[in-house]
């Protein structure tokens, strides 16, 4: 009987205990369809800024809340401790050699790849931001700060927070290569240019492998921002230089020859640091892979393919593109 009435009590309080909600699981891509959604809703917003008046205070608070607010709310719903993973530390002192040729890297690839596939004209004396905003200065030094903030600190920070922190952080279980593939996917799909949309996959591949060479998403800020800031001040020179060649492929030469030196220096660079880790016996920046054997692998490589918001992103690529090319 007493035994009966303890098995009571117990069933009541377990009765009487509040359920547990259900957690809602979100993949990473519902991040990126989210940046995606807010951008391509900045670029139809930018119809209101003709005048461009008021485009200072709006590229700035557009970037804010295109990355900086989705993935504040992404980390403040992963839980605490979760920002630690992102590896928002400074870069070591002997990383900059890697961070400087990786921006070098980029800055030739990209003159590269976009001079093969879009022609010379691809050398513009003007950078835009998402091909919406136009940088444009007065040669004052109110102005120049201003481009420095708006388009070149401000977008290596929020692209990097979002692609290369918490998309790298949430792919690696997979293993380093889906982490690096996915990422510099998405990234060069944010951007909404056929044209040049190997040279943004060919960049965050470089950016990538900077966060995992250097063990720092700052470090690949910083990269990001002296690849910006080429784009800012050196863009508009390069058509002055292969004015100066005579020949496209003399020029082309030039280029290719500064890709290679600074692939080999890269490529240098970070093979010193795998193996000073190495010897000094530190650990990994990543997590260990979830997923081991080959079909594991593959399973996991199309599940993120399979997922409703990466086809999303995929539709809004598609529809965003063809609208900006008419």
């Amino acid at each position: 009987m007493r035994s009966h009435f303890k098995k009571s009590e117990a069933e009541s309080n377990t009765e009487a205990e509040p359920k547990k909600k259900k957690r809602i699981i979100l993949s990473p891509s519902s991040l990126v369809l989210a940046t995606y959604i807010l951008l391509l809703l900045s670029k139809l917003l930018d119809v209101a800024f003709i005048n461009r008046e008021n485009e200072y205070y709006s590229v700035v608070i557009l970037q804010l809340m295109i990355f900086l607010l989705p993935g504040a709310v992404w980390c403040k719903w992963s839980g605490d401790g979760y920002v630690k993973g992102l590896r928002l530390r400074l870069p070591r002192p002997q990383t900059f050699l890697l961070i400087l040729s990786g921006a070098l890297l980029m800055i030739s690839g990209g003159l590269l790849l976009g001079t093969v596939f879009g022609g010379l004209e691809s050398l513009s004396d003007n950078f835009s931001l998402y091909d919406t905003f136009i940088s444009k200065t007065d040669g004052s030094l109110s102005s120049s700060l201003y481009l420095f903030v708006a388009y070149a600190i401000l977008p290596a920070i929020c692209e990097e927070f979002v692609f290369r922190g918490i998309l790298c952080y949430e792919y690696e279980n997979g293993g380093v290569l889906r982490a690096v593939i996915f990422s510099s996917v998405f990234f060069a799909l944010l951007h909404f240019n056929p044209v040049n949309i190997l040279t943004y996959l060919f960049s965050g591949a470089v950016l990538a492998l900077i966060l995992y060479a250097s063990r720092s998403l700052i470090g690949a800020m910083l990269a990001h921002f002296l690849y910006n800031v080429f784009g800012l001040f050196g863009q508009r020179y390069m058509n002055t230089l292969y004015m100066i060649t005579g020949s496209s492929s003399f020029f082309l030469f030039l280029v290719a020859f500064c890709f290679m030196l600074s692939g080999a220096v890269f490529c240098h660079q970070a093979s010193k640091l795998y193996k000073r880790y190495l010897y000094s016996g530190e650990s990994s920046s990543y997590r260990l892979p979830e997923i081991k054997t080959p079909e594991q692998k593959r399973a996991s490589y199309l599940s993120v393919l399979k997922e409703p918001s990466t086809i999303l992103c995929g539709i809004f690529y598609v529809i965003a593109s063809i609208i900006y090319m008419f």
